[in-house]
C-alpha cells in the first residue's frame, strides 16, 4: 500500500461517510479513488479526487493557492449542469520533523466515465453523442468564461459521460482567472493547444474553443488527431501539430453531418479572429435556423389559392450552395523545419552521424518550470525535451548544462502510462541509463519524470523526480534541455 493510501484509509470516513474504495487513476501528484458508502453501500456513486503536494515556503504556498483556485472555481460553477459538480472538500496537512511538508488535498464528486478512458477501450462514440458532446462541452465553456475564467485544458481526459448520456467539463486544475479577457502564461496539453498560446502571445477564451474543437474533430476522424492518421510515428505526429500552429488548412472530417462539420472547422482555424466569438455563437451554429415565413407570403396564402401555390413552389425550391470559404492567411513566418524521416523513426539516433540519422541541436533554457511545462514549450518551438541514447550526448548536454550554470534540468522521459518503465517522449530505444544509486524509486508513488541534475555539485546523474521537482531546487540554477532533429 502506497503512503498516499495508507493517510487517506487513515483520514476515513471521509466527510463522516465514505470509505476508500480502489484507485481508479494517477497522474503526478493526483490520485483518484473510489467511494463506497460506510453506512448502508447504496447511494450516489462517488470518487475522491486526492492533490499532494509538497514543498516548503513559498513554493508550497503557491502550490496551496492554485489547489484554492481549482475549488473556487468548481464552487462558482456548481450550478452548471454540465460542469463536474463538486460536493465536498477538504484538506489535510503533512509535517515532517515538526515543519510543514505539504498537503493531501481532497475533492468528492460524482463518479463518471470519462472520455480518453472510453477512446482507450475502444468505444465508438456515435454521431448523436458527439453532437450532444457537442452542445454539452459548449454549454460548460460558456458558464466557465462568463464567470470570467479560461479553462486552458479540454481535451478528452477531462471531460465525462454521465450515467444519462450528458457531458461535463471537468479538472480546472489549470484554469485562471483572465485580466481583461486576455493571458499570456504557457499551459495545456500540446496536441489540443491553440496556435496563439503555443506561440506564447496572449489568448481569450477562443483557445478554449480551438481545444474543444480539436476534441471533436478527433471524434469526426475515427480517434485521430487533424492532419494525422492511425499509423502516424511519433515524428510525423509531432509534424502534424505544428502544422496546424502555422495555419495549415484542415480537410472536413469523414463523420458528421454538414452543419456540424463547418462549425468544427470554424473552431479549429489557426487565427483565433476567424473562429467562433463565443461559445454561445457555436452551439447556435449547431441548430439550423428558425423557419421564416414573410408577412406578405402568409397574406398570400390567406387571400389566394394562387399565392399559396407560389409559396410551396417556392419553398419546395433548391437552396443554392453556400459560396465557398475564403482562403486561409498565408503566414508570413517560415514554416519550421519538417521532422525527421519517418523511416528512421525509432532508430536510435546519434548525435552528428551523417547520412545515417538526423543531426541533433540542443538548447538549454534556464527557468523552473514543471515538467509539463517545459515539455509544452519545447513542443510549441518545433522540437522536444531532449533525449539521450548514449554517453557522448550525455556529456554534450552536461557541458552545455555547466556552461549556462544550469544544476538541474528537465529531460524527455516519464513514466506516467507505461508498465515498462520509462520511455523518450519521441519512442526511441530506452537502452542508455545514468541513474543515481537508488534510483529510479518512484517515492511516494508519485515521481514520473526524468530529472537530470549536478550531485554534489559533481557528478550528474539521474533522478526521477515530481512535475513540480524544481520546486526542491535552487530556482536561479534550474531549466530544461530543448532538441531539435535536422534531417
Amino acid at each position: 500500500m502506497d503512503p498516499l493510501e495508507k493517510r487517506l484509509r487513515a483520514y476515513a470516513p471521509l466527510w463522516g461517510r465514505w470509505q476508500l474504495g480502489a484507485r481508479l487513476y494517477r497522474s503526478g501528484g493526483c490520485s483518484v479513488y473510489a467511494l463506497s458508502d460506510g453506512q448502508d453501500g447504496t447511494g450516489l456513486p462517488c470518487v475522491v479526487k486526492a492533490i499532494t503536494l509538497l514543498g516548503q515556503g513559498d513554493g508550497l504556498s503557491r502550490q496551496l493557492d492554485e489547489a484554492q483556485e481549482e475549488i473556487a472555481a468548481l464552487r462558482r460553477l456548481r450550478a452548471c449542469a454540465n460542469v463536474v459538480t463538486l460536493y465536498d472538500e477538504d484538506r489535510f496537512p503533512l509535517y515532517e520533523d515538526g515543519t510543514l511538508s505539504g498537503w493531501d488535498i481532497l475533492l468528492r464528486m460524482e463518479r463518471l466515465d470519462c472520455l480518453a478512458e472510453l477512446l482507450r477501450e475502444g468505444e465508438v462514440i456515435s454521431a448523436a453523442q458527439i453532437r450532444t458532446l457537442a452542445k454539452d462541452a459548449a454549454a460548460a465553456l460558456s458558464a466557465v468564461h462568463r464567470a470570467g475564467l479560461i479553462h486552458r485544458d479540454v481535451k478528452p481526459a477531462n471531460l465525462y459521460r454521465t450515467p444519462d448520456g450528458r457531458f461535463q467539463l471537468g479538472d480546472f486544475g489549470i484554469a485562471r482567472r483572465s485580466r481583461a479577457g486576455l493571458l499570456e502564461t504557457m499551459a495545456g496539453t500540446a496536441a489540443y493547444l491553440a496556435p496563439e498560446v503555443a506561440r506564447g502571445g496572449a489568448y481569450d477564451s477562443r483557445a478554449d474553443l480551438y481545444s474543444l474543437g480539436v476534441v471533436l474533430y478527433q471524434l469526426l476522424n475515427q480517434g485521430q488527431l487533424p492532419l494525422s492518421g492511425e499509423d502516424a510515428t511519433y515524428a510525423q505526429r509531432e509534424a502534424a501539430i505544428r502544422r496546424r500552429w502555422d495555419g495549415a488548412r484542415l480537410p472536413p472530417p469523414p463523420a458528421g453531418d454538414r452543419r456540424l462539420k463547418k462549425a468544427v472547422l470554424k473552431l479549429c482555424h489557426s487565427d483565433p479572429r476567424r473562429r467562433f466569438d463565443s461559445a454561445e455563437a457555436f452551439i447556435k451554429a449547431l441548430h439550423p435556423p428558425d423557419p421564416f415565413w414573410p408577412a406578405a407570403a402568409i397574406l398570400g396564402w390567406l387571400c389566394a389559392a394562387a399565392a399559396l401555390t407560389a409559396l410551396f413552389t417556392r419553398l419546395a425550391a433548391p437552396v443554392p450552395p453556400p459560396l465557398p470559404a475564403p482562403p486561409d492567411p498565408v503566414l508570413s513566418e517560415p514554416a519550421p523545419e519538417e521532422a525527421a524521416d519517418p523511416e528512421a523513426d525509432g532508430q536510435p539516433l546519434q548525435s552528428g552521424a551523417e547520412n545515417e540519422a538526423p543531426i541533433r541541436r540542443y538548447t538549454v533554457v534556464k527557468a523552473a518550470m514543471t515538467w509539463e511545462e517545459a515539455r509544452i514549450y519545447c513542443e510549441a518551438r518545433g522540437g522536444h525535451l531532449a533525449t539521450i541514447l548514449d554517453q557522448s550526448q550525455m556529456d554534450e548536454v552536461t557541458a552545455m548544462l555547466e556552461e549556462q550554470g544550469v544544476d538541474t534540468a528537465w529531460l524527455g522521459a516519464d513514466n506516467r502510462n507505461s508498465s515498462s518503465g520509462f520511455q523518450w517522449v519521441t519512442g526511441e530505444p530506452f537502452s542508455f541509463a545514468a541513474w543515481a544509486i537508488g534510483e529510479p524509486n518512484n517515492e511516494g508513488g508519485e515521481e514520473h519524470f526524468l530529472m537530470l541534475y549536478r550531485k554534489d555539485g559533481r557528478e550528474w546523474v539521474w533522478n526521477d523526480s515530481r512535475d513540480r521537482g524544481m520546486e526542491l531546487f535552487e530556482q536561479s540554477r534550474c531549466g530544461f534541455v530543448c532538441q531539435w532533429d535536422d534531417g
